[in-house]
């Protein structure tokens, strides 16, 4: 086995996929801190009027607080990585759903979009339809960059520590 099958392997076999993934979920958990900060959810400071005459009221949405690209958790779980070996080098990549590409870089819809205000309205409860928990974005919208893919210099010293100790350097 040549020393690049060598090294591949040992990477290969490593905590350095762990730590790429790892960084991933905290970025999202931490709203992007080592990032400059996530957008804040609209949700936080949106407020919402449901129901009609004596029945209306308004209600807070119910994502306000949420950390952002956590809602379901569906991309948080599907984020995984690996080491591949490239011409003359090692090639580290952090994989996720195709909804954290679109994070990434932000992105912009052309509507019309369904926004739901209550978890009924997720759930489509024709009760929660009926009394107006949503509301439809007929010109799209626009949702900020949320990088969660990022190597700033602190998670690049980890990763390159971690490289160290699987090449075996002290």
């Amino acid at each position: 086995m040549d020393l690049r099958a060598r090294l591949l392997k040992r990477l290969q076999a490593s905590e350095v996929a762990r730590i790429l993934v790892k960084q991933a979920q905290a970025r999202i958990d931490s709203r992007g801190a080592d990032v400059g900060g996530y957008a804040a959810l609209w949700a936080d400071t949106a407020k919402v009027t449901i129901g009609k005459g004596k029945k209306k009221r308004t209600i807070d949405h119910y994502r306000k607080g949420g950390v952002p690209l956590k809602d379901t958790g569906n991309l948080y779980r599907s984020l995984t990585a690996k080491t591949t070996a490239t011409g003359n080098g090692i090639l580290l990549t952090l994989q996720g759903s195709i909804i954290a590409a679109f994070h990434q870089h932000g992105f912009k819809t052309s509507g019309p979009n369904f926004i739901p205000f209550t978890r009924g309205a997720v759930r489509r409860d024709p009760k929660a339809m009926k009394r107006g928990e949503y509301a439809i974005a007929r010109k799209g919208v626009t949702v900020p960059a949320r990088p969660i893919f990022a190597m700033p210099p602190a998670a690049r010293q980890e990763v390159a520590r971690a490289i160290a100790r699987a090449l075996g350097a002290r």
